[in-house]
Formats: C-alpha cells, sequence, structure tokens
C-alpha cells in the first residue's frame, strides 16, 4: 500500500483537515522515507485548511477535481474527502495510468507511516543508547504506547462515526416511527430495523419481539417465505415474482425499482385481512443496495365492498338470464339496485339506467334510454364500453388496446371482464370507477345484451395515491439519510442530498446556498439545469429571494417568478423555470443554515403537500450542519477535557455509574497505580482495593446525583501489588446525557504512616503510665502461687501427706493464675502492637471491658468507683478494636487524672466515679465516658482536640492522646463530642453508624 504513496508524483481530492495534516507530514524532515511529490490539490472551498497550506507551498490548487486528470506526470490521486461516491466517480473518470487511493486506503497509510516514523526512531535511539536491558525495556514501552496511541484514534474516529451513524438512525426511525401507514424495514442482511406501531398494531407483534430478527414473514404467512421487501432486497426476477404472487403486483407508478402486491392474510386478525403493499429499495451514496422498506395497507373492507359487488353482478347476470325478456320484472330488479347499473340489448341500445348510475353519472335515464349513449357520462368522446366490447365479443389484444392493462377476466361470472379507470367526466373534478361487464343470454345461449355496473372507487384510489405518495416519501428520506449517515464530510452530505431531491422532486435543477460568516448567502452545490444559473450567481446579499426565505425560515413556492430586475430573477427567467420551490436549511432550534431551491419548467411542479418532506430534509440538513459544529466544539471540547483532565495532580476516575467500571482515567492515575490505561479500561474501580470492605460499594450505590461523598483511609493496590493508603471523594456528573460517577483518590500513606507511628509512641507512653498497675495485675496471680507452692513445701518438710483433694484444689488455682497471668502479658503484647488502619465488624463493648484489664487496679489505687452500663445485644460497628481500646484508655486515663486533680485541689474526700455507658441511640452505636473531675472551662473543651494542647504541667502529658483519639474516631465515620462544666467533671460521647 505505501508504495502506491512513497515517492510518487500525487495530488489531492479534498482540501480538509486531513489533507493539511498530510502536507505537513510530508515536509516534515522526520518523514520515514522518499517524499512524494505534491503536485496539485482540488477542493470546491478555496478557504479550506489544506487549499490554504498548499497556496503558501506554491502547490497548484483547484475547485475542480477533474482538472488533475490533465497534470503531466501525475502518479496517483488521493481522494480525503470522505465522499463513497466521489471515490467511485473518480475511479470511472480517472484516466488509466493514474492509481486512485481512496480515504480509506489513505487513513491506513497515514497510521503505517507514522508507525514506521515511531519504529525508525526507536532503532535510532537503540543505536545511540546501546542495547541494555533497561533501555530495551524503555524504547519498547515507547514504541508501544506510540502504536497504541494510532489505535485509539482509529477506534476514536470509528466511534465518532459509529456515534453520528446512531444519531441518524435514531433520527429516520422517528420519521418512520410517527407515520401512520404500517411500515417496516430491513438492512442488506434481511435484518429487521424498524417496525412502528402501526405495523404493531396491524400485526399483533411488537417492535421489541421483531427488531434484530429475519421474521419478517411471520405475520402473513404460514412457513417461511420472502417478503416484498426481501423480493426488492435480492432482486429476485420477475418470473420468480411471479410465481410467489401469481400476477397479483406489478412495478410502482411512483416510486423507481418499487412493487405492489396485494393478498390475502389469513394470520392477521381473527378471520384475516386483505392487504395492499408496498416496497421499494435503500439504496447507499454508490447506489449499491443497503435496505428495503415495506409499506401495508388493509383493505380488508374494501375487498369485501368488491366482492358484495361481485357477488351482485353476478346475481344480476343470472336474473337476466333467467327473466329474458320479463322486461318488467328485471327493470324492477335492476331500478332497485343501490349500484349503478346499466344494461344493453344485442343493439347496442340502453334499455336500463338505474337510478344509483343517475346519481354517479349526472345523467338521467330519459335521457339516455333507447340511445347509444352509454359512453357519454365516462368518456369525451365516442368509444365503446366494456358492456360493448362483451357484446361484440372482441379478443383481448383490443381490450388491451383500450385499457392498458387495468383490465382482468372475471373470477366469478363467466365471460365477464373487470377494469378500472379514470372518468374525468364524472363529477367536478373526475372519477375512479371499477366495473364490470357480463353477457346477457338467451335460454338457448344466443347473446341477447350485456350488464355493466360501475364502483366508485375514487377515495379509495385516493388513499392509495395518498399511501404510494407516503411510500415514495419514505423511501426518499430513508435514502437522504442513509447518504447523510454515510459520511460526516458537510459537503459530501450536500452533493447526495441534491441528487436524491432532484430525483424524488422531479426539478429540472437543484441549487443549495449556504450563509456565510458576514451574513450573505453563497452557492455551494447546483445540479441539473440550474446548475449553470447557480454557478453565475453564486453569491446573493440580503435583497435576493434566499436571503428572505432564510429570514422567515419558512417553505414557500413560487408559480410566477417575482417582478424584478436582480440578477437572480434575470437568470432564472433565462433558463425558462416558471416553478420555484424553496427549503430553508435550519436546526431544531430554527437557526438558519441555508436555503435549497428547486426549480422546473413545468408548471405546478411543487406542491404544498410536500411541503412536510421537504422540510423534513432541510432540517435534516441543518442537524448535520450542527453536528458538525458541535463535532468540532465536541473535539476542542474533548482536547481541553483531556489537557485539565490530565494535569489534575490526584490520580482521577471516570464510573460508569451502574457497574462501577472504569470508563477513562488521567495520566496521573497511570503513574500513580502503575497501570495502562487500557488496563483499566472496563475494570472495576472495587478491584482496586481489599475485597472485603463493602463500604465503598455500598457508598457508591447509594450515592444520588446531587450527592458527593469522601471515603477516609481506605487500601487501594498498585499493579505490582504494593498497598497505599488513600481518601476517595466521589461524586456524580454528566457525560454526553449520560450519568457517571468521578472518583478522585489522594494518597495519603505517608500521613497514615506517621500517624500510626504516633498512635504507637502514645500506646507505648500508655504502657509505661501503667506499669505500676500491670505489675499489680500480675504479682496478685504470682502471689497465690507463691503461697500455695509455700504451703506444699512446708507439708513436704513435715512429712505429712497432702490428700488428692487438696493437691486437685492447688493444681486448680496453679491453673487458672497462669491463665490469668499469661492473658495479661498476651493483652498488652496485643495493644503494644503496631495496628493497620483495618475496617472489620467488631462489638464495641469488648476494647471496653479489654481497657479494665490493665486499668482495674489503678482505679482501686486512686479510689475511683466504675459504673459500667453496657447495652445488650448492639448491632456491630466497622472499626479496628485495638485502636478503639487506644480511645478509651486515653479517655479513662484523663478521667482519672481529672478527679486526681480535683481531690488534691479540695483536699477533702468526695465522689470519685467514673461511668461507661453504651446503646443504640437514633441508629448510632453511642458511648459516654463520665467523670467528677474537675472539668474544663469552654475555652479549654474549643482546643481539646487540638494536637500538642494539653492542661497537665510541663513533662506530664504531650496533648496527643485526645487529639489521636479524634482521628482514630473519625476514621470509622464516627463523632466524638464534649461536654464539661468547671469543678463538676467531664462528659466525652461517642456515636458510630451501625452496620445492619
Amino acid at each position: 500500500m505505501k508504495r502506491r504513496f512513497i515517492g510518487k508524483r500525487i495530488a489531492f481530492v479534498g482540501g480538509g483537515k486531513f489533507c493539511s495534516k498530510l502536507l505537513a507530514f510530508i515536509a516534515d524532515e522526520t518523514f520515514p522515507g522518499p517524499r512524494p511529490e505534491v503536485m496539485a490539490i482540488a477542493d470546491t472551498d478555496m478557504e479550506a485548511p489544506g487549499i490554504r497550506a498548499a497556496k503558501k507551498m506554491g502547490i497548484f490548487t483547484t475547485s475542480d477535481y477533474r482538472e488533475l486528470y490533465r497534470i503531466e506526470g501525475l502518479e496517483t490521486l488521493i481522494e480525503v474527502t470522505y465522499d463513497l461516491s466521489l471515490a467511485e466517480t473518480i475511479r470511472k473518470q480517472k484516466p488509466e495510468h493514474i492509481d486512485l487511493i481512496d480515504h480509506f486506503e489513505a487513513r491506513f497509510i497515514w497510521d503505517s507511516l507514522h508507525v514506521e516514523h515511531v519504529k525508525r526512531k526507536t532503532q535510532w535511539e537503540l543505536d545511540e543508547r546501546g542495547s541494555d536491558r533497561e533501555t530495551v525495556f524503555t524504547l519498547f514501552e515507547n514504541l508501544a504506547t506510540q502504536v497504541t496511541d494510532v489505535i485509539e484514534r482509529r477506534h476514536a474516529r470509528y466511534q465518532q462515526i459509529e456515534q453520528e451513524l446512531f444519531r441518524q438512525k435514531r433520527a429516520l426511525g422517528q420519521i418512520i416511527e410517527g407515520s401512520t401507514i404500517p411500515t417496516f424495514v430491513i438492512d442488506q442482511e434481511h435484518v429487521i430495523t424498524h417496525w412502528n406501531r402501526a405495523m404493531e398494531r396491524l400485526t399483533g407483534l411488537r417492535a421489541q419481539v421483531m427488531v434484530g430478527t429475519r421474521k419478517q414473514w411471520m405475520p402473513f404467512y404460514e412457513s417461511q417465505r420472502p417478503s416484498m421487501a426481501d423480493v426488492i432486497l435480492d432482486r429476485i426476477d420477475e418470473a420468480t415474482i411471479e410465481k410467489l404472487y401469481g400476477g397479483k403486483w406489478r412495478r410502482s407508478v411512483l416510486v423507481e425499482g418499487a412493487y405492489e402486491a396485494d393478498g390475502f392474510f389469513p394470520n392477521l386478525g381473527g378471520e384475516g385481512k386483505w392487504c395492499w403493499f408496498t416496497a421499494a429499495p435503500i439504496e447507499a451514496p454508490d447506489g449499491s443496495l443497503i435496505g428495503a422498506i415495506e409499506t401495508v395497507w388493509d383493505k380488508t373492507e374494501e375487498k369485501k365492498a368488491e366482492e358484495e359487488i361481485e357477488r351482485h353482478n353476478r346475481l344480476m347476470t343470472e336474473t337476466a338470464r333467467a327473466l329474458g325478456k320479463s322486461e318488467a320484472v328485471m327493470k324492477q330488479i335492476i331500478q332497485g339496485s343501490t349500484i349503478p347499473t346499466f344494461v344493453i340489448d344485442e343493439t347496442h341500445t340502453v334499455t336500463h339506467w338505474n337510478r344509483a348510475l343517475e346519481v354517479l353519472s349526472g345523467v338521467f335515464s330519459q335521457d339516455i334510454i333507447g340511445t347509444r349513449k352509454q359512453w357519454t357520462p365516462f368518456y369525451r368522446s365516442e368509444r365503446p364500453t366494456m358492456a360493448d366490447l362483451i357484446l361484440d365479443q372482441v379478443d383481448e389484444t383490443r381490450i388491451e388496446r383500450l385499457y392498458s392493462g387495468h383490465w382482468r377476466r372475471s373470477e366469478l361470472i363467466e365471460g365477464a371482464y373487470e377494469a378500472e379507470g379514470f372518468f374525468p367526466n364524472l363529477g367536478g373534478e373526475g372519477k375512479w370507477c371499477w366495473f364490470t361487464a357480463a353477457p346477457i343470454q338467451a335460454p338457448d345461449g344466443t347473446l341477447i345484451g350485456a350488464i355493466e355496473t360501475l364502483w366508485d372507487k375514487t377515495e379509495d384510489k385516493r388513499a392509495e395515491e395518498e399511501k404510494e405518495r407516503r411510500t415514495r416519501e419514505l423511501s426518499t428520506l430513508c435514502s437522504i439519510y442513509t447518504a447523510l449517515s454515510a459520511t460526516l464530510n458537510i459537503d459530501t452530505a450536500l452533493f447526495m442530498t441534491a441528487e436524491e431531491l432532484q430525483r424524488f422532486s422531479e426539478a429540472d435543477g437543484v441549487c443549495i446556498y449556504l450563509r456565510e460568516d458576514d451574513g450573505r448567502y453563497r452557492m455551494r452545490y447546483g445540479t441539473g439545469l440550474s446548475a449553470d444559473a447557480c454557478k453565475k450567481v453564486r453569491l446573493v446579499d440580503d435583497t435576493s429571494i434566499i436571503a428572505k426565505v432564510a429570514a422567515e425560515n419558512r417553505f414557500t413556492l413560487f408559480e410566477d417568478l417575482p417582478k424584478g430586475s436582480s440578477d437572480e430573477i434575470r437568470f432564472l427567467e433565462e433558463q425558462h423555470f416558471v416553478s420555484l420551490a424553496y427549503i430553508p436549511i435550519s436546526s431544531k432550534e430554527r437557526q438558519n443554515f441555508g436555503v435549497i431551491r428547486l426549480a422546473s419548467r413545468q408548471p405546478n411542479q411543487f406542491s404544498h403537500n410536500q411541503k412536510d418532506v421537504f422540510e423534513l430534509i432541510g432540517n435534516r440538513i441543518g442537524v448535520a450542519f450542527e453536528n458538525a459544529i458541535l463535532q468540532e466544539r465536541y473535539r476542542k471540547s474533548e482536547e481541553k477535557y483531556r489537557t485539565l483532565f490530565d494535569s489534575d495532580p490526584h490520580p482521577t476516575f471516570i464510573l460508569d455509574s451502574a457497574t462501577f467500571q472504569i470508563l477513562d482515567v488521567n495520566q496521573r492515575t497511570q503513574d500513580s497505580y502503575g497501570y495502562r490505561r487500557k488496563e483499566l479500561i472496563d475494570l472495576s474501580f472495587l478491584a482496586l482495593g481489599d475485597k472485603d470492605d463493602p463500604e465503598i460499594a455500598h457508598g457508591l450505590d447509594q450515592l444520588e446525583e446531587d450527592q458527593s461523598a469522601m471515603f477516609i483511609k481506605k487500601r487501594h493496590y498498585r499493579k505490582d501489588g504494593e498497598a497505599f493508603f488513600v481518601n476517595i471523594n466521589i461524586s456524580h456528573a454528566r457525560i454526553d446525557e449520560n450519568t457517571v460517577i468521578i472518583a478522585s483518590t489522594t494518597d495519603i500513606s505517608e500521613s497514615v504512616e506517621k500517624e500510626t507511628q504516633l498512635i504507637q509512641a502514645s500506646k507505648m507512653t500508655t504502657l509505661g503510665q501503667m506499669a505500676a498497675g500491670i505489675a499489680h495485675e500480675i504479682n496478685q496471680p504470682l502471689n497465690v502461687m507463691q503461697v500455695t507452692a509455700d504451703y506444699l513445701k512446708k507439708m513436704m518438710g513435715r512429712g505429712q501427706a497432702v490428700s488428692q483433694e487438696e493437691l486437685a484444689s492447688i493444681a486448680e488455682d496453679f491453673q487458672s493464675n497462669v491463665q490469668r497471668a499469661s492473658a495479661i502479658i498476651q493483652h498488652m503484647r496485643d495493644f503494644s502492637r503496631q495496628s493497620d488502619v483495618n475496617r472489620v465488624r467488631i462489638d464495641i463493648n469488648a476494647p471496653i471491658r479489654d481497657v479494665f484489664k490493665v486499668l482495674g487496679h489503678q482505679l482501686e489505687v486512686h479510689q475511683i468507683e466504675l459504673d459500667l452500663d453496657l447495652g445488650k445485644d448492639l448491632p456491630p460497628i466497622y472499626a479496628d478494636h485495638n485502636r478503639l481500646e487506644q480511645v478509651f484508655i486515653n479517655l479513662v486515663t484523663n478521667a482519672v487524672d481529672a478527679m486526681d486533680t480535683k481531690a488534691a485541689a479540695s483536699g477533702n474526700g468526695f465522689d470519685n466515679r467514673l461511668t461507661i455507658r453504651s446503646g443504640l441511640e437514633d441508629g448510632l452505636v453511642t458511648v459516654t465516658v463520665s467523670d467528677t473531675g474537675i472539668g474544663m472551662s469552654k475555652a479549654v473543651q474549643e482546643k481539646i482536640f487540638e494536637p500538642f494542647f494539653t492542661t497537665k504541667e510541663v513533662g506530664k502529658g504531650t496533648g496527643l492522646g485526645v487529639s489521636i483519639s479524634y482521628g482514630i474516631v473519625k476514621d470509622y465515620d464516627g463523632s466524638i463530642e464534649v461536654h464539661s462544666s468547671e469543678g463538676e467533671g467531664t462528659t466525652f460521647t461517642l456515636r458510630f453508624p451501625a452496620v445492619r
């Protein structure tokens, strides 16, 4: 592929941004390989970025790509317009010696050259820096990263195209869904893509059941067979169509390439339905067949009426035959019929003309009976009626000449024919009629007359024409929307739309004018007979019809050219246009982008009946413009977002609000966690932390859209398994109409480590302060064992035997006191170990009870009475036993000091009481620690939780105990409050969320 580009003499068709990027890349000194020689660039917009760049580089530019064919020495044309049909046109037009690279191949070459560039750069760095393991690994990582960037750019482009296709498909779906005519659409794989509500009502099958399947046959047939849409898609020959529909089909008069048919479908409704259906092709811009649309019309009631008329005709014919010459009786029967009927005899003279026919034709029986003027109500000049043809027993060749395929043999009456036609003399504007003529025979078989009945089908025909018109409109909209979906290039969209509009409207010419930045309107595309007129008047000002239609933003028709001398009007007159339609190009917000002008040399070519379709097309192009503008804004916004996103010093994640999967991360996240971006995408955010920590999952699940939340001291893991601590902030956000969660993490490992060391130091201080109490606690079991040992030694010295009961008692004392001492020592070990920031379910009463394993004796020495009131069956909380014990030890030792200080100051005995209570209040597990000590002033209470604040003498306190306790409680989402009165005592209240 690259050989077709490297070192070649090339020219570009399309001067957009991609062209300008290619030019810059070719000119760059790092271009890998022999540079191609750029000989020319063509684009209809002479202000396009690639055109401007080419002019600066002295490269030939043109607005007509066909001029490139004549450049001497040109080897390769590169089409970068994203116009599928233009590439195909160039392929057919270009000289054989010129190679064509379309925009798909150009993108591939672009990516290949960039990879080649990176590969060469990597090889050069290897040669320069050596090939040690670390260097090779670093360069390989860089190469892989840049290749991945190329892939990601491709992916972003495809995602952009896919999103645009989705928007176009959704807009088309809304049009089809809004149609009152039962409609379905299939794609090139025969898979149903649309199944509107009208079709649901007709068939009883919901869209969610049918869309995505190939079961379009199911509502209509007993077993699988092609629908008319399938016939269109497979381009089945007409002989096969005849086998499928048995003569009940025809080519559509209105829609090119479409077919129509009717049939009875026993599966529809309770008793089956007669339906008329039309299927039309949906083509891509290059003419390839990419789908088909089928509309269905319930004709059951009409068919029943038709059958009733045929039954009536048969009855009338049989009656006429039976009565023969019973003229009076026959006249009475015919006159009493509600169906328009006349009879002629063997001489072609009218013998009967009933009242129903008088009403239909406006001709009274007394004026026509006895004459041979049965043709006068129906034709402008004399010609045979169907009854005359029956009577003359003409061959079917003559019937075909008279009725041109709009006739058939009657299925019910032998020797009878049926036909339909339009009779301009009937009524004010003419009528469509279905008529049947049958022979009247004498008992011996002799032909003695003919009877003809008529059925006014004007309303049915109008309904049928309306249905066909709507089918044609839907088919056209499908093609235009498909054209708009096939490219993101607005010039290509205009080219495709103009040609489709010309086919649909049967206009002689189409011109598209777009609004410039200065407010004037410039011609961007013209086709048909008006193309030259468009080119002559490329720019129009605010006095033109174009500008006025745009200002009013309203579909406008002209049957007579407005009087005026402007260039616009003069050139239209020169082209002999007499019928004009102006379609504003505007968005849903009614922002005008331009005007489409349809022109015809035929009067009354365009009508207000087409207004809705034309306005939809204009609006669709407007939306395409709006999307292009929004896409550019989105691209710039995306670049700005990515810059800000990657510049954030904190790791930041974008999460799916339902699954918590990672959708995007910034560069800081990759640096901090050691993962590449693609490794994190679609990974669950919860997988980065502890699996046994349900708090984050619960918090994410419960987060409301207008809320934010923070998780403190959570353990996360890097790619290599290293653990570190983070604070996590989460909040909701909206991106492209989707709700996501933004999670930002802050590495607090260093502060957690220092805090842990501080808590450990506080523990060691506490153990030192409690040394006397601990020694007392251990001495008690040792004293018991010492007394017991002395007793045994004394008994052995006396030679006295010790009974088995006494020995068992002594052994039990030894065992219990050893266990007691061992438990105290083990508890000291547990308490003194450095605890992690763990969150597990614990009973809050457990660490409170353990406090008094080491402080029980201290309370006795200080003559403090303990009132321990711990609630039963309290729900657990998330915390760490060891750390909470540290909190309660700090509070109890502070309470002891406060009561000692009060005793020393008063010199009198008073009630030293420590009260600890636990319980459940308002869904929170609550603990209060109260003392009867000296209390605190308000000033002291305001500073009590500050680090290093203390009221103790120098050397007797660090001021860290309460501060550390405050931090530990906060780690477990708890709160701690102090209430105190000087001289009366202090109460600390701790509250923790209960785990349910």
